[in-house]
């Protein structure tokens, strides 16, 4: 049925398999029924083909399912752009969440490993958040607190003869980290390696295999499940803290005793590290070149605590440490006042420097400068330099008056701003003579003739590197016409067959340039000129050349060429345009060539 109710005629295939007989054709059909038999094949048989294809293709559960893979990932999209994303996501989530819970109970560390930059951070921002309150103070009045210690230490140092980092040191060492590995974790080779100043070290590489075989002893010795890895050990005053990851060991030598957010930070920055260097530790096949830009996140590792030491008197400390609150309150006014002059001589030595500002006088009153200058127009604002020196508008006082300044940049500049040439044209201001460089049209140029002079700081102007747009695009439809060449047969005036293009391009370069020479306000005058090869005799070649040469005119006058523009003149042999010693030499001989002269129009007194 149609869209209106009514029956669908059947096709032509379908009325001859209608007409077609039922029952199979006699062993010797009549000639007639033996050919309608044929015709009725050919019209019926790729069709009823097309049907049977279809038909095992439904009826063939792998093609159907070959069929639906094609096009499953653009269906997923199309339904996304169609705003059904809430009931795509209904049916993927149990799939999806099934997937999830099997891959997890086949191998739960896949899923551990991809979550390892992100859980650890989250856990330990909400509990560092929760102490941080808590030892900020303490942590303020161990680390800040005023005493003696510094020169008596110095004095020690040079009683015993021992360096004074030697002194600080022994005195005052809580723990420093004094080296840092980062170990590939399946090969036990050594990535990158940083190192406290002044530390003797061992071969990275031996000791970081010393590391993995204490390891792998641990795993074998307790039947470890070969995930775990040992978290610190002990070789006299010195510690060794180890953090693992999926695919790299952190290792930090400690002498002291660290704190345990130092730990903290070693799990941090193997976060990090795991988290950028991720596809190269898992790919590593024993190039260390990526991981070199792990060594500032290794470094920031490599730190020191030292402990203070109680001062037995009080009463001295509290003058002491009044006495240092007052030297230092007195060193900060010294320090401002000192930096806020030195950042004032800076504004004032840039205004002095700027072209187009005159400085005329500078001073301080009521707490804040004061300058006063002259300032053209063109000139760099005050505002922008004051910013520039690290100064507010409410520090100085600034007095502008306008004038008019000569100065080489600033003319330039405001000749930009009044003549505003265009794009290929640049302006240049030297000892009051203003250049123009570049390519132009004559509108512009002329406008600069007769306006550069009149602007203030100019004295002379400079065209002599101008050049005329028209004038370029002239001398290239005047190169274009020139190296036209039409070629004749031997001893005819007509052109060779197939020069009809060449032709056509001779007309359309000659009236482009009589266009163009109007736009200069000149007259062109073009030459058409015959040649011949130095077959036969010159006195007729001579005809036969101007022949040519006359039939090209004729050409040039029906295609609209202004006639008293052209000029034919024949030149027989005199003028050869190639040698005659091959035949491609003597065929471009026998040719007509253009020449074109332009004439400036006369000025009008």
């Amino acid at each position: 049925m149609n869209p209106r109710g009514q029956t669908k005629p059947p096709t032509m295939a379908e009325q001859a398999q209608r007409r077609a007989p039922v029952s199979p054709p006699p062993d010797n059909p009549p000639e007639g029924q033996q050919a309608l038999e044929e015709l009725r094949h050919l019209i019926v048989a790729p069709e009823q083909e097309s049907l049977q294809e279809i038909r095992e293709r439904l009826d063939s559960v792998e093609r159907r399912a070959e069929d639906v893979s094609s096009v499953v990932a653009e269906a997923i999209q199309m339904r996304r752009e169609k705003g059904d994303d809430q009931a795509l996501a209904e049916a993927l989530a149990p799939t999806v969440q099934e997937t999830l819970r099997e891959s997890v109970r086949k191998d739960p560390h896949v899923l551990a490993d991809a979550l390892f930059p992100v859980m650890g951070p989250a856990i330990r921002k909400s509990i560092s958040e929760t102490l941080r309150s808590m030892l900020e103070s303490f942590n303020e009045a161990l680390e800040h607190s005023l005493s003696l210690r510094g020169i008596q230490w110095r004095i020690e140092a040079l009683r015993t003869g021992k360096s004074f980092a030697e002194i600080v040191l022994m005195h005052s060492l809580v723990y420093r980290v004094e080296q840092v590995f980062l170990i590939h974790r399946e090969t036990g080779l050594v990535l990158n390696h940083v190192v406290a100043p002044s530390v003797t070290t061992q071969d990275p590489d031996m000791v970081a295999g010393m590391l993995s075989a204490i390891q792998q002893f641990a795993r074998d010795s307790f039947e470890s499940a070969g995930e775990e890895t040992l978290g610190s050990m002990n070789f006299n005053e010195l510690e060794i803290w180890l953090e693992a990851s999926p695919n790299a060991v952190l290792a930090a030598v400690i002498r002291g005793h660290a704190p345990s957010d130092y730990r903290v930070a070693m799990k941090e920055a193997l976060e990090d590290i795991q988290a950028k260097f991720g596809s190269a530790l898992a790919n590593f096949q024993g190039d260390t070149g990526p991981f070199r830009a792990a060594g500032d996140r290794l470094l920031q590792l490599l730190e020191a605590r030292f402990k203070e030491k109680t001062e037995a008197k009080r009463k001295p400390r509290a003058v002491m440490a009044a006495a240092g609150v007052v030297l230092a309150a007195l060193i900060a006014w010294i320090g401002y006042s000192s930096y806020y002059v030195w950042k004032w001589s800076s504004f004032l030595s840039a205004l002095r420097q700027e072209p187009g500002i005159v400085v005329v006088s500078t001073g301080k009153e009521g707490g804040r400068f004061h300058v006063k200058m002259l300032r053209d127009r063109s000139a760099a604002d005050p505002a922008k330099l004051l910013a520039e020196a690290g100064l507010v508008a409410s520090d100085a006082v600034v007095e502008t008056t306008p004038y008019y300044s000569v100065e080489d940049p600033i003319v330039q500049k405001r000749a930009t701003e009044i003549l505003r040439p265009p794009m290929g044209v640049k302006l240049t201001q030297k000892d009051g003579k203003l250049y123009a460089d570049g390519v132009a049209s004559s509108k512009w140029i002329a406008k600069f003739e007769e306006q550069a002079l009149w602007i203030a700081g100019v004295n002379a102007i400079d065209t002599s590197h101008l050049e005329k747009v028209e004038q370029r695009e002239f001398d290239r439809m005047k190169g274009e016409l020139e190296s036209d060449v039409l070629t004749f047969p031997i001893g005819r005036a007509e052109l060779e067959p197939g020069q009809e293009h060449a032709l056509t391009e001779a007309e359309y370069d000659a009236k482009g340039l009589l266009t163009q020479a109007g736009t200069l306000g000149g007259t062109v005058a073009i030459e058409v000129i015959g040649h011949t090869d130095s077959s036969g005799i010159e006195s007729a070649n001579i005809p036969l050349s101007k022949q040519r040469a006359d039939q090209i005119l004729i050409e040039l006058r029906r295609a609209g060429v202004q006639p008293k523009s052209l000029r034919a003149r024949g030149v027989a042999t005199s003028e050869p345009l190639r040698k005659e010693d091959t035949e491609e030499g003597r065929r471009f001989n026998r040719s007509v060539t253009f020449k074109v002269a332009f004439s400036p129009s006369s000025p009008v007194n």
